[in-house]
């Protein structure tokens, strides 16, 4: 059996490799591009946080006092409650992606223990996967000391073509939190100069290309700075909700608007923020 890796210790022991990457690139680079990458890179650094898309009841659940879930806690709660398998529970949701989402959490020292997030440069994240982004404070995300950060999704960038567990991808891509400004201005080096920097946030995270950030924490509504939603998803909910009290909604359509009103209720009362975004 192959010894377990530390993901969070390679990614620490990549730091001189990412920071010598982005030096070589711009050091390639006419100066007038170099400055536009460099500034870039300040940007993200500055202003790029972690974020975790969810679903509306999360928001809620972090209202009355609970906290985020990783896959495998909910499966333990779901085991727990119905008297059925963890497994079986994960097997479930988590679909075509269960083989390699096992795979590579298992590879790693407390690997059942990661969250996955991605860097959120402004935007709603990464609403493909769920409609409300959860952005997380920078205190928080400077206090930890378990995360790391990867080029891309890890079920895409770390598998090879048949399917097989890549380490050599993460153990030579991994970065610290510490140099995830300088990873992904190497990685998006040439697609900032042409770009307007009100893009620069999709230059961070946009469908289907995003800088995955894997931590060890606990994520509740003291460490949520705010939630992001896009403006089509906001109208549509508040419409819902609010433009016809009269209107006759079905049992799913009702259990949205009730968490949504429940939302609505933390922001009036200033338990949390909400940002609408185009």
């Amino acid at each position: 059996m192959n010894a377990m890796l530390d993901l969070f210790a390679i990614a620490k022991g990549n730091a001189n490799t990412v920071q010598t990457a982005f030096e070589s690139a711009v050091a390639a680079m006419p100066p007038d591009q170099a400055a536009v990458v460099r500034e870039f890179a300040a940007w993200v650094e500055a202003e790029a946080l972690v974020s975790i898309n969810v679903k509306l009841f999360v928001i809620v659940e972090f209202l009355n006092g609970g906290r985020y879930q990783n896959t495998y806690e909910w499966a333990q709660e779901q085991a727990r409650l119905s008297g059925r398998s963890a497994d079986d529970a994960l097997r479930e949701r988590l679909h075509k992606f269960y083989d390699k989402r096992v795979t590579f959490d298992r590879a790693f020292e407390n690997g059942e223990q990661f969250r996955y997030g991605a860097l959120n440069g402004g935007g709603a994240g990464l609403p493909e996967y769920d409609p409300y982004c959860v952005v997380l404070t920078r205190d928080f995300q400077t206090s930890l000391s378990d995360i790391a950060c990867l080029p891309g999704d890890s079920l895409k960038i770390c598998f090879a073509v048949d399917g097989s567990f890549d380490a050599a991808v993460v153990q030579s891509r991994a970065a610290p939190h510490t140099h995830r400004h300088l990873l992904a201005a190497t990685e998006r080096a040439s697609d900032v100069p042409p770009t307007d920097k009100r893009d620069w946030a999709g230059l961070v995270a946009s469908p289907g290309r995003y800088f995955e950030v894997v931590f060890i924490g606990d994520v509740a509504l003291n460490t949520v700075k705010c939630v992001r939603m896009l403006k089509t998803e906001y109208d549509r909910m508040w419409d819902m909700a609010f433009a016809s009290f009269g209107r006759k909604l079905g049992d799913a359509e009702r259990a949205l608007v009730h968490d949504f009103v429940q939302m609505r209720r933390g922001v009036v009362d200033g338990k949390i923020q909400v940002e609408v975004v185009a």
